[in-house]
């Protein structure tokens, strides 16, 4: 079931337990010239071809992998983070996203974080519907999650609301993530879609800065 966040784009969710902890998981598509599906999820591929042929997918940093494989098989043009094509050299990726690279067309912007090296993680900026699109970045957990959920992710840092986690704290590199953090706060998003948790809406750029509050990069 595709539900629409906002003109072009879409989202799919399914569960998903990380550790025993159940997180879910969220692919997002966006309706380009050629679709792209981002953090792909084993959903059923009809609710996806109607929304138009896809032609990308973005397997976006090195733990959000599980699932790429069955769409390239289906012939969609694969994207890797850095690093994940070495652990997954199963998958055939046409290329890697490293610094630089533009193959989504003008309404796409990507950015890979380099400050996090356990995930490398690529996010997007798609433009016409100012919408950032992230995966483990920031974790949006509700009040209505399951109760073991909130549980643990308050003690990972990750609730409530907008929040990065421990792990990010503890490990990354933080003068290369105020760089890369500020190059996304350049970027007019009115939302944030993670992969797990909730779609940021509101103020979602004071969300993203208050969830790296401790980093020292203002709004």
């Amino acid at each position: 079931m595709m539900e629409q966040i906002v003109a072009g784009v879409f989202c799919a969710r399914r569960p998903l337990r990380f550790l025993g902890v159940e997180v879910g998981a969220r692919m997002t598509v966006l309706q380009l010239d050629g679709g792209l599906l981002y953090s792909p999820i084993d959903v059923d591929e009809q609710a996806v071809t109607a929304l138009g042929k896809p032609r990308w997918v973005v397997a976006p940093n090195k733990l959000h992998h599980l699932f790429a494989g069955p769409w390239l098989e289906r012939g969609l043009e694969g994207w890797a983070a850095p690093g994940l094509a070495e652990k997954r050299s199963d998958l055939n990726f046409v290329g890697t996203l490293d610094r630089g690279e533009h193959p989504f067309g003008d309404a796409v912007e990507t950015l890979t974080l380099t400050c996090f090296p356990m995930t490398n993680e690529v996010v997007l900026f798609h433009r016409p519907s100012r919408t950032l699109v992230v995966t483990d970045f920031v974790f949006n957990f509700a009040p209505t999650a399951p109760w073991f959920t909130r549980f643990a992710m308050r003690g990972a840092g990750c609730y409530p609301g907008c929040r990065a986690s421990h792990l990010e704290r503890a490990l990354m590199k933080r003068d290369v993530a105020r760089r890369e953090l500020a190059t996304m706060l350049r970027w007019d998003f009115e939302r944030i879609i993670p992969a797990h948790g909730e779609v940021v809406t509101g103020d979602a750029r004071r969300a993203l800065v208050d969830a790296y509050h401790w980093l020292g990069v203002g709004g």
